[in-house]
């Protein structure tokens, strides 16, 4: 697993920093448009990485999201209720935490009671919005 990320402003996530946040798109190969999310990082390292993934053609970037992930959109996470409170990109995870945002979306209790977190296999950064 890589460097971790926080989303940036949630309560519980520690005091809050001078560091802009960044709000990074993610897709999932071979799914639609719909199924994007958004992540909001203020940590250097995940920005960095996300933005060499962002250099590479489409079909090569294989690094995914990983991380816990908490009620509400966090405020970036614009069509979702739910966002990562944490994350990092990998390049493995175990199954349990694998699926679509919509997935999450329609067992929301599931995913933030008992799995915890959210590791999509198939996501890739897509694009940066700010």
């Amino acid at each position: 697993m890589a460097n971790a990320a926080s989303c940036g402003g949630d309560a519980g996530m520690g005091p809050p920093d001078d560091r802009p946040t960044v709000v990074f798109v993610f897709r999932l190969h071979g799914q639609p448009a719909t199924e994007e999310f958004r992540v909001a990082s203020s940590s250097p390292d995940f920005i960095a990485q996300a933005r060499a993934q962002l250099q590479l053609p489409q079909a090569q970037r294989r690094l995914f999201a990983i991380g816990p992930i908490a009620a509400g959109s966090g405020g970036h996470n614009v069509g979702w209720s739910w966002h990562f409170t944490d994350v990092s990109l990998a390049e493995a995870a175990v199954e349990v935490c694998d699926g679509t945002p919509s997935m999450v979306e329609a067992d929301l209790s599931y995913w933030l009671n008992t799995v915890k977190s959210f590791c999509p296999w198939g996501s890739y950064v897509f694009a940066e919005v700010r």
